[in-house]
């Protein structure tokens, strides 16, 4: 199965939990992230390796799957390709942490050689070296799907809070380097895991921004992302009538509601869409992999 073309939700699961390995089919999620990163001690990135490397490599049926290695500047993240190089797995994307140059998925291209060609990759943007890269990094190769803003890190490493006005800059360059590149901008988990009424203010500014889909750390966050990402009633009805008077034949500016409508206008209301068209097809496949997994 080869990657969506936008994912609205990506659900971590600390690959050292495999009993927690099929929650993102369960919950609905686009896409089950199994990390081998930040969500595992150091003592135990061998376990978390050896347990994600076998569940991608069974027959079980399952939806959409993600791993998220190690830095490609560190031991364990050479451990991470080469154990998946070794192995049967199967998988859809492979994340790439901390990435702050081209070179990096250059070297994973290189490592993966001719296997896995189906394979998408995506980058985090998370250093402050990362995001003045990140035009470059957005167009380091046709493997890549999509550059995910990780906040915190970042944060950390500027020595600013973890809120919306400090990380803006930040998430601007980073939705304005995936729209240049056509690629997916996926925003940074919300760590609130109380205040789902934040999270969906947080999810529909991000989308104002550009950004396609959200990170979750928790199954409850996943129906909050894929409402606030939801166009509205009123913004699908008003794009079916802009693609009526645009589809009249005659081009040019018209008017629509009493609003002035050109021809960028109509490219928003095609988008807006185009993500109804992408629920409707993403929920069937979603269903069918959670009927499996309950059945296993």
């Amino acid at each position: 199965m080869t990657m969506p073309l936008q994912c609205r939700s990506f659900l971590v699961t600390p690959a050292i939990d495999p009993m927690r390995f099929d929650k993102a089919v369960e919950v609905g999620a686009d896409m089950g992230l199994l990390d081998l990163e930040d969500g595992v001690p150091e003592t135990l990135k061998s376990e978390a390796r050896r347990l994600a490397i076998s569940y991608l490599s069974s027959s079980r049926p399952r939806g959409p799957l993600c791993l998220r290695i190690n830095s490609l500047r560190t031991e364990a993240g050479l451990r991470d390709v080469l154990a998946l190089l070794d192995s049967n797995a199967r998988l859809d994307a492979l994340l790439l942490p901390k990435v702050e140059s081209p070179s990096e998925l250059h070297q994973v291209e290189a490592l993966l050689g001719d296997r896995f060609p189906e394979l998408a990759l995506l980058a985090i943007i998370e250093t402050a070296r990362g995001v003045e890269a990140v035009d470059a990094i957005a167009m380091a190769t046709p493997r890549l799907r999509g550059l995910i803003f990780g906040a915190a890190d970042l944060s950390a490493q500027l020595g600013v809070p973890l809120a919306w006005e400090p990380l803006l800059y930040a998430r601007s360059r980073i939705a304005m380097a995936a729209a240049i590149a056509g690629v997916n901008a996926i925003d940074s988990p919300f760590f609130d895991l109380e205040d789902l009424a934040e999270l969906e203010d947080e999810t529909r500014r991000v989308c104002a921004l550009g950004f396609t889909g959200k990170i979750v750390i928790h199954p409850d966050q996943v129906g909050v992302v894929h409402a606030a990402l939801r166009p509205t009633a009123q913004m699908v009805a008003h794009a079916r009538r802009v693609l009526a008077q645009a589809g009249d034949g005659k081009g040019g500016i018209h008017v629509v509601g009493g609003s002035m409508i050109g021809p960028p206008l109509v490219t928003v209301a095609r988008r807006v869409l185009a993500s109804v068209q992408l629920e409707e097809a993403l929920a069937p496949v979603q269903l069918r992999a959670g009927s499996r997994s309950g059945d296993s």
